[in-house]
């Protein structure tokens, strides 16, 4: 899968990109939903693994605009704050899969296991 990642936290960032590219996908990062508006059209994606919180805007509106360019974008939103009524909903109505911060190798592969369900 080649996944986007939008995560303003470097470190974080940069252990999410070594962890997709340990489970055999492509990863391009960014640290901000602008950054990612920029990424030229011909960056197509399979899912986007995205921060909640990030200084720009939330991780579901950086969805929401990336699915514009992409709409069969997947997606898996990153929080440690899981429990925040609008991150369930989106998950309850298919929107998104919810990745609870902090994660490991194992969690992470279930998250993108999940995206590639039936449906998903």
């Amino acid at each position: 899968m080649r996944i986007l990642v939008v995560e303003d936290d470097p470190g974080v960032r940069a252990t999410v990109v070594r962890m997709l590219e340990f489970l055999g996908h492509g990863a391009t990062a960014v640290a901000s939903g602008e950054e990612a508006g920029d990424l030229p059209d011909g960056s197509a994606f399979d899912a986007i693994l995205a921060d909640l919180r990030l200084p720009d805007m939330p991780g579901h509106e950086v969805v929401d605009r990336m699915r514009q360019r992409w709409p069969r974008l997947k997606a898996l939103i990153m929080s440690g704050d899981i429990d925040r009524e609008e991150l369930r909903a989106g998950a309850a109505a298919g929107r998104w899969w919810i990745l609870a911060k902090p994660f490991d190798l194992e969690q992470l592969a279930a998250g993108l296991t999940g995206l590639s369900e039936p449906g998903a």
